[in-house]
């Protein structure tokens, strides 16, 4: 009974271990973008909308051609009686007054199972517009622009929202292993007072103190490594992994960081940023849209040539006729239509400006408020290394000086809590830090 429990033991062993390899991951920071891009839906609508941009441009371009078009018609009259002309003497003058002496017979025409067809093909040609083509097109290509520009803005979003899930994980995972050590720390120094304790060299309010010390940092533990799965499904929902995935981040935050060149911040931000190339080919849009308005008023010219075909039944009728045209159209007056277009058209523009003029202000304030952010974070990881370093002088002083009496057990806890916030600010300046300089290189439109 138990060697039959013992194989299917083994089967079930054999059996999980490729389910729980399939759902590990070992992921760079790199690796989790292109996932991330790859899976991201908002980002594949903005690719679509591009496209659909770029199909606009494509079709704006076939008004340079010309339209060709043909047509068919068939007809059918089975019941059709015959057509019959009755005879009659032929008039001598014009008014039909008078009959001369010559006769027509008449005429029977056999309408027996009547087919008519008709057939036409026809090309016009736009040969001056007013500039509408022209201006159709420039507008169709700064859409195209405008729709790049909007992937690009999306694609950094994802790029940040990415970095930051990638890093929390990080730093979680680093949490974890504190509290780990913490909670060793604590059981050695809960065994060393057990032992003390025994030997009646200390009272048992002293181990207590350290045990309930010890459970509180258990609970955080606990909590740390429910947080570390909380970040991994995060990451995970981030680059369109399964939620069960385990994500084993191989990329830890620079131990020793420097700040980035922020030199010409503000003037690389309003050249680069997206936003603002979207605003000014909008304000671009609406200047091509007050031409057009001017266009629209300005002479029309057209060409057209065509070939047609008739054919009736029983030799009643065949022929085909080949017609040249052409179509000149000049707008008179309007009732100053195109004084109140222009003026909504103008208006269009000033309020683009505006917006763009509002948006560069703004872009501004962000890049100096992420500088500042940049600027406190690395002041931040100077101060946590240094703090780390001290708490961890004073850990070991403390520790010395306990084994020989001179500190209390509380001294000791005191020091060791003091050392793990010390490690606990360190590991939150250095990835915060690597969030803010992916945050400044969104800034600036870099990403």
């Amino acid at each position: 009974m138990k060697k039959y429990i013992y194989s299917i033991i083994l089967v079930l062993v054999a059996i999980l271990l490729p389910m729980n390899a399939w759902a590990q991951k070992s992921l760079s920071i790199q690796e989790s973008r292109d996932l991330a891009l790859e899976f991201n839906k908002s980002l594949k609508i903005a690719a679509q909308q591009k496209k659909e941009a770029v199909a606009e441009k494509k079709e704006a371009f076939t008004n340079y051609l010309p339209n060709i078009d043909a047509s068919a018609t068939a007809s059918y009259m089975p019941t059709m009686e015959d057509i019959v002309i009755p005879g009659f003497r032929l008039p001598t003058d014009a008014e039909g007054t008078a009959e001369s002496d010559a006769y027509f017979p008449g005429l029977t025409v056999n309408t027996d199972k009547l087919s008519m067809l008709q057939g036409s093909i026809s090309a016009q040609q736009a040969i001056y517009a007013g500039g509408q083509v022209r201006l159709a097109n420039k507008m169709a290509q700064t859409g195209v622009e405008i729709r790049e520009q909007a992937f690009q803005l999306e694609k950094a979003e994802v790029i940040l929202n990415t970095d930051q899930a990638y890093w929390n994980l990080a730093a979680m995972g680093e949490t974890v292993k504190l509290a780990e050590a913490y909670v060793h720390m604590l059981d050695s120094l809960e065994q060393q007072m057990n032992d003390m304790y025994e030997l009646g060299l200390t009272p048992k309010s002293e181990k207590l103190r350290v045990t309930v010390q010890k459970n509180d940092a258990e609970l955080n533990l606990l909590r740390a490594r429910n947080g570390f799965r909380l970040m991994q499904m995060n990451l995970c929902q981030v680059i369109g992994l399964p939620l069960n995935t385990e994500i084993s981040i191989t990329d830890t935050a620079e131990e020793n960081p420097t700040l980035p060149d922020i030199t010409n911040s503000t003037s690389q931000a309003l050249s680069q940023r997206q936003e603002l190339k979207m605003l000014e080919g909008q304000a671009n849009v609406y200047g091509y849209q007050k031409k057009m308005v001017n266009a629209e008023y300005l002479p029309q010219l057209g060409a057209q040539v065509s070939y047609d075909k008739y054919k009736v039944s029983n030799d009643l009728y065949d022929d085909a006729t080949i017609t040249v045209g052409g179509q000149l159209s000049i707008p008179v007056f309007h009732w100053f239509e195109k004084k109140h277009k222009k003026s909504a058209a103008q208006a269009r523009i000033e309020q683009a400006n505006l917006n763009l003029s509002n948006t560069q202000e703004l872009v501004q304030l962000e890049v100096q408020q992420v500088i500042i952010q940049l600027q406190e974070g690395y002041e931040y990881i100077l101060l946590s290394k240094k703090n780390k370093a001290e708490a961890q002088e004073s850990l070991e002083e403390t520790e010395a000086s306990f084994e020989v009496g001179l500190n209390t057990t509380t001294d000791l806890l005191n020091a060791q809590a003091a050392w793990q916030d010390a490690v606990a600010q360190e590991i939150e300046a250095l990835t915060e830090f690597e969030v803010l300089k992916t945050r400044y290189q969104k800034a600036l439109g870099l990403l």
